[in-house]
């Protein structure tokens, strides 16, 4: 395997460029996922930032009858709710909205807790591993996904399934891909926005790898190095 490289940094002056930028590189790799593999699987996050990035990604002309997504981490709420990952990606990625694109839920299943739903969702996950794009954002504090400081699962050389569940203080619930699932992916990306969170990341890149910032999960992982898209704003 190759060694650990810095990640690559392409910055732009707004989330509108970044975003379009990305897509179209994202939409490049899924076109030769498909042509190498017979199929493409993207992990994609939920939130605010993205929204420019999946419309930008289901604008372009490619095979989605053969793509997979799912959502990078999950509230456990209800796809009605307004704060789930699913229903958002449902409205902004038109292929999966139209129903051309293969959309797997990490959302409720019946009335499972979180843990048997994690290993469900681990079932479901492992047989699409290794994913061939994850797209990742980032908050302040450095989480990815659910996993944030502090948790053991955030760790990059967290031994758990390719699921996990995450109950942070304050916030509902969650399932979120595992360090070991959003690492192994053939190509990994992140979308960022602001100087706060550029720092941030610099920060985490320079350290050492630890769960107290989650992002070096990315941006220390084996193999191809980390893409980051920035906007100034």
């Amino acid at each position: 395997m190759a060694g650990l490289s810095p990640p690559r940094i392409h910055a732009f002056p707004t989330l509108a460029e970044a975003s379009a930028q990305l897509a179209a590189d994202v939409a490049g790799l899924l076109r030769q996922a498909i042509s190498d593999r017979g199929r493409a699987v993207i992990a994609v996050p939920g939130g605010t930032t993205p929204a420019a990035f999946l419309a930008a990604l289901g604008a372009q002309d490619l095979a989605w009858e053969r793509v997979t997504v799912l959502p990078t981490d999950e509230r456990y709420v209800p796809v009605t709710d307004a704060q789930s990952n699913e229903a958002m990606i449902r409205r902004a990625l038109a292929p999966v909205a139209a129903g051309r694109a293969t959309f797997l839920s990490l959302g409720p299943r019946g009335g499972l807790e979180l843990e048997p739903a994690a290993a469900l969702a681990s079932a479901d996950v492992a047989a699409l591993a290794p994913l061939d794009i994850v797209v990742s954002g980032m908050g302040a504090d450095a989480h990815i996904a659910s996993l944030f400081p502090g948790d053991p699962a955030a760790a990059p050389d967290a031994r758990t399934a390719e699921v996990v569940p995450a109950r942070p203080p304050g916030l509902p619930p969650r399932l979120s891909l595992s360090a070991a699932v959003l690492a192994g992916a053939r190509t990994a990306t992140l979308l960022i926005t602001g100087a706060e969170k550029r720092r941030v990341l610099d920060a985490a890149s320079s350290g050492a790898p630890s769960a107290a910032a989650p992002v070096t999960v990315l941006t220390h992982r084996r193999g191809d190095p980390l893409q980051v898209y920035c906007s100034e704003s």
